[in-house]
Formats: C-alpha cells, sequence, structure tokens
C-alpha cells in the first residue's frame, strides 16, 4: 500500500474537519487524539503538537496527533503518540506507523513512542504489527494503563446497567451514600478549582507530583468549552466531598480524573460522582462507558491497586489495552 503523509502545525477549515471526523468514527479513536486535546498536551509540559494525515490514493487512513517535548527554543528528538496513531482499519496500522515513524525522522525525531487504542484480541493483533516493523514493548507500570474495565449502557434503565451479584456493592455503596445525606449533581465552575485542591493533595499523599494550575486549566476548557465530557460532583454536610470528571468520545465515555477530601466519611466518596457520570454518558447517547484504567493482574503495587479496587465491583473483566511501544525512526521497516 503506497502512503502519503502530511503533517501540520495546527489544522483548520476543511482539513480539521477531516481529522476531527476520523478520529471520532474510527474503532480506534480516542479523547487524547482528537483536534481539541493538543491544547491540553501542549499545557502539561514544554511540547509541540503535530498533525500527521495518512493518505492511501488520496484517502484519509490513519491520524496521528504527535507531541513532542520542547524547552527555551531546543526540539528534542523523541517524541510520542499517545492513544495512537489512529486507523479505520487495524491492518492498515502496521503501515500506517512506518509511514509517520518516516515522516517523523525527516523532521530530526529519532525515537518514537506510540500506543494504539486497541482492546482484547485486536490489542495483541496491534501490538503484533508493531513489532512486525521494528517496535517493541515498554510499558512501566506507573505510565499509562495497558488495562481497563467496560460496562455496556446503550439503552438501558438505572436497574440494567447496576443489576446483578457483580454489582451488588455498587448499589449498597450507592444507598449507603444515599441514606447518609450524599447527593451527586453536575460540577459547577467553582467545582473546578475544588478538584484541582483535592487531586494534588491526592498525589501528593502517593507521592506523586501534582498537576499544574495550566493543565488544569486547559482540561477544563476541554471539557466545558469543546464540550468533550462534564463534571460532577458530590455534595454532603454543606460541602463539596468528591468530584470525578467524565470525558467522552464518540459513544464512549471515560472516567478520566476522580479526587475526595481525605477525611472518612460513612459512605465511599467515589461513589455517587461515578454513578452519575455512568447516568449521563447513558443519557447522551453513550453506549460503553470506560472505568479509566486498573494496574495489569502482575502489578503488586500497593496505592495503585487500592486506588482501582473500588472500579471492580462495576465489573471484574479486564479488558487489556495495547502497550506502549518504542522505537528508533531509522530502523522501522516499512509497513506492507
Amino acid at each position: 500500500m503506497e502512503l502519503s503523509v502530511s503533517s501540520f502545525a495546527r489544522l483548520e477549515g476543511g482539513l480539521a474537519e477531516e481529522y476531527a471526523a476520523f478520529v471520532r468514527d474510527s474503532p480506534s479513536g480516542h479523547a487524547s487524539q482528537s483536534l481539541a486535546w493538543a491544547n491540553v498536551a501542549q499545557a502539561g509540559a514544554p511540547a509541540l503538537t503535530r498533525f500527521f494525515l495518512v493518505r492511501s490514493a488520496g484517502r484519509l487512513v490513519g491520524t496521528a496527533l504527535m507531541v513532542r517535548p520542547a524547552f527555551a527554543g531546543v526540539r528534542f528528538p523523541w517524541a510520542s503518540i499517545e492513544r495512537g496513531p489512529v486507523v479505520a482499519r487495524l491492518s492498515d496500522l502496521g503501515a500506517v506507523t512506518a509511514a509517520i515513524a518516516r515522516a517523523a525522522l525527516a523532521r530530526g525525531i529519532l525515537r518514537l513512542r506510540v500506543m494504539p487504542y486497541w482492546a482484547d484480541a485486536e490489542a495483541a493483533e496491534a501490538q503484533d504489527q508493531l513489532r512486525a516493523i521494528g517496535f517493541h514493548d515498554a510499558y512501566k507500570p506507573d505510565g499509562a494503563h495497558a488495562c481497563t474495565l467496560r460496562i455496556d449502557i446503550g439503552g438501558k434503565t438505572d436497574a440494567q446497567i447496576f443489576a446483578g451479584a457483580t454489582r451488588a456493592q455498587i448499589r449498597t455503596r450507592q444507598r449507603q451514600a444515599e441514606k447518609a445525606g450524599a447527593r451527586a449533581r453536575p460540577g459547577s465552575p467553582g467545582d473546578w478549582a475544588r478538584l484541582r485542591t483535592m487531586h494534588r493533595s491526592l498525589m501528593r499523599a502517593q507521592g506523586l507530583s501534582a498537576r499544574s494550575s495550566r493543565w488544569w486549566s486547559a482540561v477544563e476548557r476541554f471539557v466545558t468549552q469543546e464540550g468533550q465530557g462534564a463534571l460532577f460532583a458530590c455534595d454532603f454536610d454543606e460541602r463539596v466531598v468528591s468530584l470525578g470528571v467524565v470525558l467522552r468520545h464518540g459513544k464512549q465515555a471515560t472516567y478520566a480524573w476522580g479526587a475526595s477530601v481525605q477525611e472518612k466519611l460513612p459512605f465511599s466518596k467515589a461513589i455517587p460522582p461515578l454513578v452519575a457520570g455512568i447516568r449521563w454518558a447513558r443519557d447522551v447517547g453513550c453506549t460503553r462507558f470506560d472505568l479509566g484504567g486498573i494496574p495489569l493482574e502482575s502489578d503488586r503495587d500497593p496505592k495503585r491497586n487500592a486506588i482501582a479496587m473500588f472500579k471492580l465491583d462495576f465489573d471484574p473483566r479486564r479488558v487489556p489495552l495495547v502497550r506502549g511501544h518504542v522505537a528508533w525512526c531509522m530502523r522501522v521497516q516499512r509497513g506492507c
């Protein structure tokens, strides 16, 4: 398959619409590859973003939002494509990724990290294609998650979504919260500042670095102004005690970030905003809700597993995703 690659620092007009539609409609599309995510990526760290469009006989077959670190005018010789490249057909992944790697090399990028967004058996096939063109597994337990949990929500009532013995604990915890007087609601503009504070405390408690205010402002714009998700809050005893952000991409909604006050309360603080987010996703037409990732079964880190434990009450079936893969661009083999 003969491919042509074009790249742009920014997309406008018809190209922007074409890119956005391709990522939205692709089975491997993800919010991190959406047009508007470039602003969030640049706010997270000193970096440049670039959009790649790959065509075959004029037809768009692949896209990528690439992030390249840069500082004080110096562009570093490595880059990443988080949850991408995006392709419409899984069989095109190897060829599209190889073409992008060659185009990246021409722009001075020597090492490229990719993490296409496929699940289950398709994730295994995607990884086979990446290995075939010269990429190797670079998964790190404290990096982007390679396993998640999902529930089907399309056209279902609350009773159907939370039915069964598997989710009995969720129903119990939700009733406990309601009985205690906790109430979930859509987040307000002022709740974003509360989320920043709570999340910063959570990260510090885990010995991790907190996100910058600039990054949180970019996320807020992505969710509110771009309409790519929603914020939910839980009120208890006349104050906000927990918050959660749900991102929406196509027919999938994903629980992205959550945080709560540190003290113990007579109910599970994470449950009300998350349940509200699931109901919202169903009501706006999503058919699948992703719990936002969990550690691999082989990961024994107590902090990561403690945070993910409550998610397993929603659905115990672990869904494997594509792991992060890296390669030296000059060694990437041409895809068939």
